[in-house]
């Protein structure tokens, strides 16, 4: 089986091919993933894709898929993952209505949802207020802020940790035009964010059929948690805040 992962960053396996627009290893080849696929048509059994969408503004979100349906082969599998906005606005709500009773435990946890939800669509500088609230020790809802994330923040909270010198910015960062148009086209805002009707929607005007969401650890691909993309060897989810869909050409 021909396997493709697209945008892999540091998660990847070897028995895959995997690619991204820069590559710290032998097993990651560089492609501009806004360009043409380098592959054949109908030439790949399964495309996997994790937390990349959501970087590409909504045109070339359409434009990525149909390059994904293009080298997929008839019946080949397409996997989106992508930050789940129906659970975040939920959150919101949720804690919006906490937080006017004046409940202190959701009026922290509506503070984290409000960054989580904004800061990585708004930032100008790397890191943005996500990066100054995880700084913060002791960080307020840390259970939940985990409970949300995974390991990304578990490892990014130990690296924190160990050198509690970095301060957190408290004043907004001034930049220039040049400087703020660099940093929002470097790859690391958001552009767009999908819930399972739009996500379902876009998938369907690319052609793919059978989408259906799935869990972390459910897939139609065989053998797909030996691969640990989206589960950790423990079996826990890797991004819990995530939208995990699945459709076949």
């Amino acid at each position: 089986m021909r396997l493709i992962n697209l945008g892999c960053g540091n998660k990847y396996h070897k028995d895959w091919e995997n690619f991204d627009f820069k590559s710290n290893s032998e097993y990651v080849k560089v492609h501009n993933l806004l360009e043409k696929l380098p592959f054949e048509d109908s030439s790949v059994d399964v495309v996997y894709s994790s937390h990349v969408l959501e970087h590409f503004q909504k045109c070339d979100a359409s434009r990525f898929l149909k390059e994904c349906y293009r080298v997929l082969k008839p019946d080949g599998i397409i996997r989106i993952v992508v930050p789940d906005l129906e659970q975040l606005m939920r959150n919101y709500i949720e804690f919006l209505e906490g937080a006017k009773k004046e409940d202190k435990n959701s009026q922290e946890k509506y503070e984290w949802t409000m960054i989580e939800l904004f800061d990585q669509m708004v930032r100008n500088y790397g890191g943005g207020e996500m990066l100054n609230y995880w700084k913060q020790n002791p960080m307020p809802q840390e259970g939940f802020v985990v409970q949300r994330l995974g390991s990304e923040v578990k490892n990014t909270l130990k690296s924190i940790r160990k050198n509690p010198s970095t301060k957190i910015k408290k004043e907004c960062a001034h930049k220039s035009i040049e400087e703020i148009g660099k940093f929002r086209t470097s790859g690391e805002v958001h552009q767009w964010m999908y819930d399972e009707y739009s996500l379902k929607k876009l998938l369907q005007e690319e052609g793919f059929n059978s989408i259906s969401k799935k869990d972390a650890d459910e897939s139609n691909i065989v053998n797909f948690n030996a691969y640990l993309l989206d589960i950790e060897a423990d079996g826990s989810v890797r991004k819990p805040d995530s939208l995990f869909m699945e459709a076949f050409k």
